[in-house]
């Protein structure tokens, strides 16, 4: 139970840019950014507002989905207030409690413990669509390190298996990344498949 001192995580809103997309009714798609997040509301930069009131998906980068209904609108897109369910609920308030650590610089990615797993074998697609085999190097809940015959570029959007990554740096033989969406610590271990 949460003290009285001690907020919920995720209460507090966060002060971050996370990049995505949101389902407006009657299925308009449209590119987002958020400005804030928190377990109540996002605020949302977007090209497009629904209606007071209107039901939105939300896709977020390192998030997932978050749904909600419009409840402000701005010049330069919408506020939404949050809907999610006990189960979700939790999930996303430990989410932001990361994104949270990562603003404030303590959460070192490369701090996370790393292992090597059974299967190290893995398909890398490229954001062209080009695929080449790799091997696992390392891999932590946030990232992993790549050995393949042709490195993709910094920043790139890469799948490794069937996780989303972006490329952050080059290594003698290969590449590392930060998976989009980091591993659950009930699924992570020496059997987990990319």
């Amino acid at each position: 139970m949460q003290s009285q001192l001690e907020p919920e995580p995720g209460a507090r809103p966060i002060q971050i840019r996370v990049g995505g997309r949101y389902l407006l009714p009657g299925g308009a798609e449209h590119a987002c950014e958020t400005r804030s997040l928190s377990l109540a509301a996002i605020d949302v930069l977007a090209p497009e507002s629904g209606l007071l009131g209107d039901p939105v998906t939300l896709y977020l980068d390192d998030v997932g989905p978050v749904a909600g209904a419009i409840r402000a609108i701005n010049p330069d897109g919408f506020t939404l207030a949050v809907d999610v369910g006990p189960e979700r609920r939790a999930r996303f308030a430990a989410r932001l409690d990361w994104l949270a650590g990562l603003t404030s610089g303590r959460t070192d990615q490369r701090s996370d413990p790393r292992i090597v797993p059974t299967v190290r074998t893995v398909e890398v697609r490229g954001a062209d669509g080009r695929v080449q085999p790799g091997t696992i190097i390392d891999l932590s809940m946030t990232g992993a390190a790549i050995s393949v015959p042709d490195r993709p570029a910094v920043g790139e959007a890469v799948t490794i298996g069937k996780r989303r990554a972006t490329v952050v740096r080059h290594l003698e033989n290969g590449f590392a990344v930060t998976f989009r969406l980091p591993f659950r610590p009930e699924t992570f271990g020496l059997h987990v498949m990319l």
